[in-house]
């Protein structure tokens, strides 16, 4: 009979920190990077234990008490570091499964208290752009080398610091962020909205109902096949634009903001301010530049037959819209096939 791994020195968890934070920060602790130690745990808790990472929103309880135990702590104390645990009644859609960005002078702060560094829950919720404590914008590129960013912790002057995976810079702020006048103000206004979203996404579904419906529009496809870019594209008034690469992932989704960036998804709470006015959501009226844009969306499920994609009605349908969408997204398409032209001819400018 094999027996379960007790590991010598684990740090306890903080009580805002992610799960998988403070997965790593243990892992750091061995030189070893998470998955290396989930491996060696679940060897140690048998062979179909599973070798894979625990996931922040709902974790496996079984992968979860072999940390548990090899770390001598509660696994109940564990599950409510989840996401689910944490915010039960927030949907699926609004928890973000992909890279987490950061804020580099939250990591300061860390140090300056004498502490490991480690990343917020909060830092997983899908309108979160900016960083309420320091009023910055959080970080998805490394500022050193602009990759996208995937950091490690690692022991430097005896506190676990996070670093870039791709470049080995160390990540922190050193006054860089704060500095520029112009991304501050820009910042604190983005929060604001993001407070209000805040409180639609806990307020219920009738609001949040309108809110994903217009964040979905505004990443529908154009009705034009072929023209690389969302419906949010005629709110530019910039000839020839194209839907970016890394915001493509998101056109045709039933859930955008998983799969967007930290500037694309403060772009989408400024539009939807623009739009909408200080409510952030589509009422039964719509103002004159919603309806424009809104009327060149492409024919997706959700936006015409009113299936509830929580019950999973209709899921085949969508996953098949989505995916043509995302290949025709991917195609590559000259800036003067579809472009902006013609169309700035028959609206003009659509935000003031």
């Amino acid at each position: 009979m094999m027996v379960s791994a007790r590991l010598p020195v684990a740090p306890r968890p903080y009580q805002d920190e992610l799960l998988s934070s403070w997965m790593a920060r243990v892992a750091a602790r061995y030189g070893a990077e998470p998955l290396e130690l989930m491996v060696y745990l679940a060897g140690q808790g048998g062979r179909d234990a599973g070798a894979r990472q625990v996931d922040d929103v709902a974790p496996d309880m079984r992968l979860l008490r072999l940390w548990a135990k090899a770390c001598r702590i509660d696994p109940e104390r564990l599950h409510r570091r989840s996401l689910a645990s944490r915010y039960p009644d927030r949907p699926r859609d609004w928890l973000r499964t992909e890279a987490v960005p950061v804020c580099l002078a939250c990591f300061d702060a860390d140090v300056a208290a004498g502490r490991d560094a480690y990343l917020r829950a909060n830092w997983r919720l899908a309108e979160q752009v900016v960083c309420p404590a320091h009023r910055t914008m959080l970080l998805d590129h490394c500022p050193a080398c602009r990759g996208r960013l995937r950091l490690s912790f690692r022991m430097l002057n005896g506190l676990l610091r996070p670093f870039c995976r791709k470049c080995d810079a160390v990540l922190t702020g050193g006054g860089g962020e704060t500095e520029d006048l112009l991304k501050a103000d820009f910042a604190v206004g983005v929060l604001e909205l993001q407070r209000q979203i805040s409180g639609i996404v806990r307020g219920g579904p009738g609001r949040l109902d309108r809110l994903n419906h217009g964040i979905r529009t505004l990443w529908a496809p154009l009705d034009r096949d072929g023209a690389a870019r969302p419906v949010l594209a005629l709110w530019y008034d910039e000839p020839g634009w194209n839907c970016p690469y890394e915001a493509r992932a998101a056109v045709g989704r039933p859930a955008p903001f998983q799969h967007l960036s930290v500037r694309w998804r403060a772009l989408t709470l400024v539009i939807l301010q623009d739009l909408f006015g200080p409510d952030l959501v589509p009422n039964a009226v719509l103002p004159e530049a919603a309806l424009v844009l809104f009327r060149r969306a492409a024919p997706l499920p959700w936006l015409t037959d009113g299936r509830d994609l929580r019950n999973g009605k209709g899921r085949r349908a969508i996953d098949a819209g989505a995916e043509r969408v995302h290949r025709l997204s991917k195609r590559p398409v000259h800036r003067l096939n579809g472009n902006f032209l013609d169309e700035r001819g028959d609206f003009g400018r659509i935000h003031p």
